[in-house]
């Protein structure tokens, strides 16, 4: 007889006692899968021995308010584990109410009994005081000036009384003099923060204000960056030096801008002449008004990062224009206080391999001055020849002395509510400062940064820019009334949930060059009149950028390598400022990236010292006795205001559609981005061992995006006419990705 699929149904509790069998398999169909799974276990002898006829006891049925924090297991209402067993994960249940969710939903909780906090532990400092180290890129207190240094009295005195500098840096004081002298190709090692623009500035100015020069006179120094931001930024501080020479003119040329008007100002007659290698290359093939026949000094600033931007073919060009076009010889009697030969300069924090062969190709015999940190015998020069350098010379230069570093090693699901609490805790206790404090957060990706934007700035007004008749001015608009709001998503809005008087920026490549532009004056110039500001941003920030009062540098996602980590973190403590930096990091593999890398490049005691995440949450949720109970600010334990104030940000997407397409995309980047990392690093940043689900939920996700992968492979056709997707080879597809990721790396530079 077959079975006519009849399913009947035996109550297996109070009545007859089943005996289990454990030898063979009992096999039971129908129903829920849920339901028959636990009556198989049941007849092999496997099922709970619950109380309440299999009703979920331990963490799963407690109240969120009423749970306790238990790290590492024990207590009453948390389950114990034992070791190397397999366990639930810990959740708790969303009730509706004030997070207007249905009943009897459950979610993964934010904290459970098994959290991997990391083997590293804290550092521990007496009465919380840090060790005090000397500022290694401040203006020397000797009795050196500028005037000293070989500068004349006109320039000096411009310096002195009108830009507040005193006395020149250590890098300064050794630039200057060998830049004046003799006429040899110099390469320039030193410190972030130290000074470096000047002492390539000044001695050009110096030696163009002993003769006649004009509008007229054609363009006599080039220097080239690798961001539009680092361009801008000496432009303006050559703006301000020209002020007591006039007859000097700066020009600009960058990607981005309109070249008609560049064009236009060309025309009008440039001496010194700031760009991006690029644009440069465009306007030297298609602009017949520059004039570079008399140039004279060639500087390129940042010239590990400009190698790495794929530049060296582009700048090979541009010196070989330069060459081709030189009437130096032909005019030596009109320009006799100039140089004889064209000069380079090459101007670096850290030296490479691939420096080392751009300054080959571009530099002649050069000098290397390397200066590091307070130790005079590391003042001093290094010859080149034709194989490089004549001696060994140090890779890396180390942070500024007076930087504090901490490194937070967070795990996956507790990044965001971590970074939060830091953020919120930096912004508390600044009404009584009287000078604004700024803070710059580092991401892997320009769609991590739109994401956390629009995280933090969640019921933030946008700020409008409103012309007045003395000034312009910006002005925050209630959302309701900003009806007229412009196209594009806003780069600045306040962030209440930081602060009350917090307001927040972004900056990344993918952002036109205007709101580039913008972004960057409102922040120095503190247009918003925040007592706190802090800035979202990628890499394209993190290169020769004098932001001023940046007192903390957050690197939320790991930096790429050991001299992009100097760099972001250069930042802060500039010209013998102080500053704190931080890091975070993941438990496992990536804490060996403080003893392999970050040791080398912080040597001092106590300058690096490991902080306890915990810490960091407590002070960020936690209520203080002065602290108003507000819809993110509420009385209770600190893990609770935590997992209610991560809680929010799921149920947010999960509303928004489109913000949660954001936070999709902004974790696949993120997982790309990751494989970049350089192979010599691998065994700290090793995309196989994360765990996607609990680093999705960093991104307020439920679970991994499952398009992660999705559009690879091949296809072919399957028996039913239907096209089906080829499993893609693991090694290709991390290859695919780390391609994808580079290349999103290289357009945010937008060249």
């Amino acid at each position: 007889m077959e079975d006519d699929g009849l399913l009947m149904n035996f109550e297996m509790g109070g009545g007859d006692v089943v005996e289990p069998s454990k030898n063979r398999k009992t096999k039971v169909a129908g129903g829920r899968w849920k339901d028959r799974r636990k009556l198989q276990l049941k007849l092999l002898g496997r099922g709970r021995n619950d109380k309440n006829s299999g009703a979920v006891t331990g963490s799963n049925t407690t109240a969120i308010s009423n749970k306790k924090r238990n790290i590492g297991g024990g207590g009453d209402d948390v389950p114990k584990f034992s070791g190397g067993g397999f366990h639930k994960k810990a959740k708790f249940q969303e009730s509706g109410g004030e997070f207007g969710g249905k009943n009897n939903s459950y979610v993964s909780s934010l904290f459970h009994a098994n959290d991997k906090s990391g083997t590293l532990k804290p550092t521990t400092t007496k009465d919380d005081d840090d060790t005090k180290h000397s500022p290694s890129n401040a203006p020397l207190t000797d009795s050196t000036s500028f005037e000293g240094l070989g500068i004349n009295n006109k320039l000096n005195t411009h310096l002195t009384e009108y830009l507040r500098l005193k006395t020149p840096t250590r890098i300064q004081q050794a630039v200057i003099p060998n830049f004046l002298g003799a006429q040899r190709d110099l390469f320039v090692k030193a410190q972030t923060g130290s000074g470096k623009t000047l002492s390539f500035l000044l001695p050009i100015l110096h030696q163009l204000m002993q003769e006649r020069v004009s509008r007229d006179s054609g363009v006599f120094a080039i220097v080239l960056t690798p961001t539009r931001e680092l361009a801008t930024q000496i432009h303006g501080v050559l703006e301000s030096l020209v002020r007591c020479h006039h007859s000097i003119v700066p020009g600009i040329v960058i990607g981005g801008e309109k070249k008609k008007s560049e064009k236009a100002r060309i025309r009008k007659g440039v001496n010194v002449l700031i760009g991006t290698p690029g644009r440069l290359a465009d306007h030297l093939e298609n602009t017949s008004a520059l004039d570079i026949s008399q140039l004279r000094w060639l500087v390129l600033d940042e010239g590990d990062r400009l190698v790495d931007l794929g530049f060296e073919e582009t700048i090979t060009k541009i010196t070989d224009e330069i060459t081709k076009k030189s009437k130096i010889m032909d005019s030596l009697n009109q320009w006799p206080s100039f140089p004889t030969r064209r000069v380079n300069v090459l101007c670096s924090a850290t030296i490479q391999d691939n420096v080392k062969k751009l300054g080959s190709i571009i530099l002649n015999k050069p000098q290397m001055i390397n200066i590091e940190g307070n130790d005079d015998t590391d003042h001093g020069t290094v010859s080149f020849d034709d194989d490089g350098p004549t001696e060994d010379i140090h890779t890396f230069t180390t942070a500024p002395d007076q930087l504090v570093q901490s490194v937070v090693v967070v795990p996956p699901k507790l990044r965001l509510v971590t970074l939060s609490a830091l953020l919120k805790k930096l912004s508390s206790g600044l009404e009584d400062n009287d000078e604004a404090s700024r803070s710059l957060v580092f991401f892997s990706c320009s769609d991590s940064v739109d994401f956390h934007f629009n995280v933090f700035t969640r019921g933030g007004k946008r700020f409008k820019k409103v012309k007045g008749e003395d000034k312009v001015e910006y002005v925050a608009v209630d959302p309701e009334e900003d009806d007229k709001g412009d196209k594009d998503e806003p780069s600045l809005m306040s962030a209440p949930i930081l602060g009350t008087d917090t307001v927040v920026f972004k900056l990344h490549g993918s952002l036109t060059q205007q709101a580039r532009t913008s972004t960057l004056q409102s922040l120095i110039k503190n247009h918003s009149k925040a007592k706190h500001a802090i800035l979202l941003c990628t890499d394209v920030a993190s290169r020769g950028l004098d932001l001023p009062n940046i007192t903390n540098v957050i690197e939320y996602d790991p930096p790429f390598s050991v001299e992009d980590h100097l760099h972001r973190i250069g930042r802060s403590a500039r010209v013998g400022k102080s500053g704190s930096a931080s890091l975070f990091l993941l438990p496992g593999s990536e804490e060996g990236y403080v003893d392999g890398k970050l040791r080398s490049v912080h040597p001092n005691e106590g300058s690096l010292k490991i902080v306890s995440y915990e810490g960091i949450l407590k002070d960020g949720f936690s209520l203080t006795s002065d602290s108003k109970v507000s819809k993110h600010n509420r009385e209770g334990n600190w893990d609770t205001h935590a997992t209610t104030y991560h809680l929010d940000i799921e149920r947010w997407l999960l509303e928004d559609q489109t913000q949660h397409e954001k936070a999709s995309n902004a974790f696949i980047s993120h997982i790309r981005a990751y494989t970049t990392h350089l192979s010599s690093e691998r065994a700290y940043f090793n995309v196989k061992l994360l765990h996607l689900g609990h680093l999705a939920k960093s991104f307020g996700l439920r679970e991994a995006p499952k398009k992660l992968g999705k559009g690879a492979g091949s296809h072919k056709s399957g028996d039913d006419g239907t096209t089906k997707q080829k499993k893609e080879d693991p090694r290709k597809k991390m290859l695919r990705m780390a391609k994808m990721a580079v290349a999103s790396g290289s357009s945010e530079f937008n060249y």
